[in-house]
């Protein structure tokens, strides 16, 4: 398994608290400047999918995606994501 770096030119968050894979080419990230960012590593493209509450700050994010074993699941996407003061979302 190899793991591949590299740093962008505009920072799109200040510190990662917590990432989730939906593919091998596709993640979630969340930090504490209250954001869920969607990165494409192909494309490098990334976008802000959420702009969390200014009291809530992520520490652990878990994404189910649709397709679990290569087939298709009749639900949406979800994700869970806990917060320092104990909530889950």
């Amino acid at each position: 398994m190899r793991l591949k770096t590299s740093l962008l030119k505009e920072p799109k968050h200040i510190l990662f608290s917590c990432v989730g894979w939906t593919t091998a080419d596709e993640l979630y990230s969340c930090s504490d400047d209250h954001q869920i960012m969607k990165w494409n590593l192909l494309t490098s493209e990334t976008t802000r999918v959420v702009k969390l509450p200014d009291d809530i700050y992520p520490i652990d994010l878990h994404w189910f995606p649709r397709s679990v074993g290569g087939k298709k699941q009749s639900h949406a996407e979800s994700f869970v994501l806990t917060s320092s003061d104990g909530k889950s979302i």
